[in-house]
């Protein structure tokens, strides 16, 4: 999506595979709740919002402390795989371009293995 998109508009365009009972961590950008609602009920798929504190929604602190540790492990994880990527990826078809990205995390898995 484009930079100016809203990130609830991004969620919505995105095919979630997931099977039922995922739970898929986000930010504060994507709280829209008939998205939330939606997504439990026809996918049961739980979308577990890190709340504003403003939100029609609170959790508990003990419920917040544990989505924001374990959206920050993702991104710890995330930022370790991006980080064997180059600048640019050239791929002249769809599947090259998710052949090398297959590659770069079969990559990090093989690192994480020998390093630890």
């Amino acid at each position: 999506m484009p930079g100016s998109t809203n990130d609830v508009r991004a969620l919505n365009a995105l095919p979630l595979n997931l099977p039922p009972g995922s739970e898929v961590y986000s930010d504060s950008a994507y709280t829209d709740y008939t998205s939330e609602d939606d997504l439990e009920i026809a996918d049961k798929i739980t979308l577990k919002v890190i709340r504003k504190k403003n939100s029609q929604r609170k959790d508990s602190p003990c419920i917040q402390y544990i989505k924001q540790c374990i959206r920050h492990y993702i991104e710890t994880v995330f930022s370790a795989i991006t980080c064997l990527f180059p600048k640019s990826i050239h791929a002249v078809t769809y599947e090259g371009f998710l052949l090398k990205i297959e590659a770069f995390i079969f990559a990090f898995t093989l690192k994480q293995a020998f390093i630890e």
